[in-house]
């Protein structure tokens, strides 16, 4: 696979897009359903936005009691600002604002769990303070379904948008002529069915 060209204009100044990783903790992992499957989805995230040289954060809820990140979500994520929280919304963060405004961030990727307890909060405020919000719909997850399949279906009410990962980074590609076509389209073909 080719490496990233670092030196390129990053995407995301032209568009005002970041990426999100929510609370991806061992310890909270262990209560979804098919774990390895959303660490997986994440992982191909955080590494193509790496390629696409998108700006990314990850929140980590109490880390001095529920652990730091999955250790291969990290590694798929290096160079990514860690912020810890103690708040369900990454609003909550001290830094997560001042990383926004900073980045002049105007769109946010969200991914992680849970979806209607952290993601849901962290989107509704992201709406709140007028940033366009993409649930990346196989890169969240949650102990009880039925609960993040109703906070999607309200998300989606607010204006949140709700695409799979491919169904992102293809349209982020817009053609098979992206420089980062390959990168890409390799980390999509090596996910997990």
């Amino acid at each position: 696979m080719k490496k990233c060209d670092e030196e390129k204009v990053p995407l995301a100044e032209k568009v005002g897009l970041a990426g999100l990783i929510i609370d991806a903790q061992p310890r909270l992992l262990g209560g979804v359903a098919k774990p390895e499957r959303l660490i997986d989805s994440i992982k191909v995230f955080g590494r193509s936005m790496g390629c696409l040289n998108v700006p990314l954060a990850v929140t980590e809820q109490v880390p001095h009691k529920l652990g730091p990140t999955e250790q291969e979500v990290m590694e798929a994520c290096a160079g990514s600002l860690t912020l810890s929280k103690d708040s369900f919304s990454a609003f909550g963060c001290p830094g997560f604002e001042e990383w926004i405004s900073k980045g002049r961030i105007e769109h946010l990727l969200l991914t992680g769990i849970e979806t209607p307890i952290c993601v849901y909060l962290t989107a509704v405020d992201a709406i709140r303070h007028g940033l366009t919000v993409t649930i990346l719909t196989d890169c969240v997850g949650c102990r009880r379904a039925e609960d993040g399949k109703w906070a999607l279906r309200k998300l989606e009410n607010l204006g949140c948008h709700l695409l799979p990962l491919e169904s992102l980074l293809y349209a982020m590609l817009k053609s098979s002529k992206h420089e980062e076509f390959r990168s890409i389209s390799a980390l999509v073909k090596d996910r997990m069915p």
